[in-house]
């Protein structure tokens, strides 16, 4: 990026008008939009020159991906442990784990060093064969197959990048046609040795420092306390509402009535669970104690088989009650605490098919010893697994911005000051959907096997809620309280996201008012007035919801008019909102949160247990869960994601390799990035504070965390 004063176009000259409208025109035939791959979803038709992921982004992978190999090859070889003549004889395992280490160790290194130490690793895959020579003619076969599917492996890294290690799963190096019962598990805790090599997720690493409230229960993340903070402090904070008597209109808000009519908690039930006689449920939803998660998005999606074995889902909703009071087991958040009561899980009642389970098993469905209670809430961690990662993440982060993208490159000129402060927000970011596109959301591919619903089922989940997503809706400062949770007294996500909102929409007020000094010079800007028009236009990036528009009876070819300067601002500050805070929240959560199987997966391998299902013990339990090989494919996959920050959220002299010096070459904005960057200092310094009184951390909304765009 060359040194840019950026002007806005009518203040320009015509020869230079003219230069930006040649500009854009250029860049017209590179940024498209496409919708046949989710019909009603306009996404980037393909990558423009200039998108693309960098040398210094893909440097920033080396370690993770050496991690995510170490780690495979540790639990290979644990599970090949009854074949320990193959690694005594052929020291194989142990080149590819030294050069393995290179790559962790790579820091101190030379680049030329970095890329010697990736051709060892494919040098040691290569040698294989030649390595072990007539012997392997004499292994079983499927130790044949496993070492050729190793080799397949690294040439598919070395060819189509890092992703190619979650294309193939351990079942394509461990196993025959043929299941084999060592990639069954049968404890809880078998799920957690397979953490060898890789950090230890925080949903794990709480047991290791318990509080004094907790209980003596062998995963924290399997206790009901953990559910319920799910909601608020967790991987998908976007689905819990309230429950009213009386929904107020143009909300998310449920009715208490009608939600009682698919499922059918009783008084009764409440009282049990609250060991309080004195409660209702009415009386709780207007006390605004009452709330709920319902997944009947995923009623009518059906799965496909994976490695031949048949795979389930549920649609199932969950009641929780906020106690100003919790029993033992849970934290003495001030406020109260989500204490789960009920769940069903499908949305149809059925006293046998879909009863209701409660942890004192209230509503009679035959679960004394607790453990379909336990499987309840597996269902529904899985079903907040799939919202997370076909809309919450993929749809309301990924497939938003992605437009976005294109819009501004078609109608912003790079001089433009809109298109200036937006850049670093829309870094490789169609890069990332891409190859998303081509290799997890396809099928056959990574979201197919470890995310439950078959893919079609996926897509048109994503289409029907980017159907239904609305701009302004969705601003920060008026979605809780659409969802009924605004009065929640303790909601992390939401009180460390809105002193990010707030801190942005500061640094972009202050930023607007460098170049425009009324309403009159945003009216006059016709290329923000051509873009909001083709970002609201159904013919090109579609987007619905911008409520403050004004219809503009002047053209028809541009209805649409953006005429105000405060609307302007609320509109970009949250888009680098959605870009930087909430991806992070969704994004970075993944491997803490959701990779312990037991606790959260994306998939289901037994149909929903109704009241005359047996379950007994830890290994009924775990016919639930993924087998070993998709679990280990399923935390690598999330870790590689969790795991890679290309720049920092408000630092904008990152991350351009092509830019030498400041970022911005308009000195007016220096004093107002300053402001900007030491507020995000104070609220690391408050969130850090937070941190030490709640149930666990919740680190992600650390700005020093989060990037400016969604580039993993």
């Amino acid at each position: 990026m060359s040194s840019v004063m950026p002007t806005l176009p009518q203040k320009d000259s015509s020869a230079q008008q003219a230069a930006r409208a040649f500009q854009l025109s250029v860049a017209g035939t590179s940024f498209n939009y496409m919708n046949t791959y989710m019909l009603g979803v306009a996404l980037s038709a393909d990558l423009p020159e200039g998108e693309e992921f960098n040398t210094p982004y893909k440097l920033k992978l080396i370690p993770i991906v050496a991690t995510m190999m170490a780690n495979l090859i540790a639990n290979l070889e644990d599970m090949l442990e009854e074949e320990r003549e193959l690694t005594k004889k052929h020291s194989i395992l142990d080149r590819i784990k030294d050069a393995a280490k290179e790559l962790i160790d790579f820091q101190d290194t030379s680049i030329s060093d970095k890329v010697d130490a990736i051709s060892d690793i494919f040098d040691a895959l290569d040698d294989i064969p030649e390595a072990i020579g007539v012997a392997l003619e004499s292994l079983p076969n499927k130790l044949q197959e496993s070492l050729k599917a190793i080799k397949k492996l690294a040439k598919e890294v070395e060819k189509n990048g890092p992703t190619a290690i979650l294309k193939s799963s351990m079942w394509d190096l461990l196993s025959t046609t043929e299941r084999r019962e060592i990639l069954e598990a049968e404890t809880w805790e078998r799920y957690k040795q397979l953490f060898q090599k890789i950090p230890m997720p925080l949903m794990l690493q709480i047991d290791d420092d318990k509080q004094p409230w907790m209980s003596g229960g062998q995963f924290q993340c399997m206790e009901d306390w953990f559910i319920g903070y799910l909601q608020v402090g967790g991987f998908n904070t976007t689905m819990l509402r309230g429950v009213r008597v009386k929904a107020p209109e143009n909300s998310d808000v449920v009715e208490l009535d009608k939600l009682l009519t698919k499922f059918p908690v009783t008084d009764a039930i409440l009282r049990t669970e609250l060991g309080d006689d004195t409660v209702s449920l009415k009386a709780a939803a207007e006390q605004n104690r009452l709330y709920v998660v319902d997944y009947e998005c995923l009623e009518g999606a059906t799965c496909v088989p994976v490695h031949g074995e048949e795979r389930f889902l549920g649609a199932p909703m969950c009641l929780f009650y906020l106690n100003p009071n919790p029993p033992e087991g849970y934290p003495q958040t001030e406020g109260g605490a989500l204490q789960p009561i009920a769940i069903q899980l499908l949305q149809r009642p059925d006293p046998v098919k879909a009863p209701i389970f409660t942890p004192k098993d209230a509503g009679n469905a035959n679960d004394e010893n607790g453990f379909k209670w336990q499987i309840a809430k597996y269902f529904v961690n899985v079903s907040n697994a799939i919202q997370h990662e076909s809309v919450a993440h993929l749809g309301d982060c990924h497939l938003e911005i992605d437009p976005m993208v294109v819009a501004a490159n078609r109608n912003l000129a790079k001089v433009h000051p809109l298109m200036v402060l937006l850049k670093p927000h829309f870094r490789f970011t169609i890069n990332i959907n891409q190859s998303a596109l081509h290799s997890l959301i396809i099928p056959g591919g990574v979201v197919a096997t470890n995310v439950g619903p078959r893919i079609q089922d996926t897509w048109d989940l994503v289409a029907e809620a980017h159907k239904a997503w609305k701009f302004d809706d969705n601003n920060p400062e008026v979605v809780f309280a659409r969802r009924g949770v605004d009065t929640i007294p303790s909601f992390p996500f939401r009180d460390d996201t809105m002193l990010l909102w707030q801190a942005t929409f500061n640094w972009v007020s202050d930023y607007i008012d460098i170049y425009y000094a009324n309403d009159e010079d945003v009216v006059k800007d016709f290329e923000v007035q051509n873009w909001i028009n083709e970002m609201v236009s159904g013919d090109y990036a579609g987007f619905k919801g911008f409520e403050h528009l004004q219809k503009n009876t002047a053209s028809e070819s541009l209805p649409w008019l953006l005429a105000s300067k405060d609307y302007l601002k609320r509109i970009l500050a949250q888009i680098i909102y959605i870009a930087g805070p909430q991806h992070a929240s969704v994004n970075f959560a993944q491997y803490p949160l959701m990779s312990f199987m037991p606790g959260v997966a994306g998939t289901i391998y037994e149909p929903a247990p109704g009241a005359d299902t047996v379950i007994n013990n830890e290994e009924d339990c775990c016919k639930y869960y993924p087998p070993l090989d998709v679990g280990s494919y399923t935390y690598l996959f999330e870790y590689l994601l969790s795991s890679l920050q290309y720049d920092t959220f408000g630092h904008y002299d990152e991350g351009d390799e092509k830019k030498q010096g400041p970022y911005f070459d308009d000195s007016r904005v220096n004093a107002p990035l300053q402001k900007f960057q030491a507020s995000l200092k104070e609220i690391e310094s408050t969130i850090l504070e937070r941190n030490k009184t709640r149930p666990m951390e919740y680190p992600f909304q650390y700005p020093s965390k989060i990037p400016n765009s969604i580039s993993i």
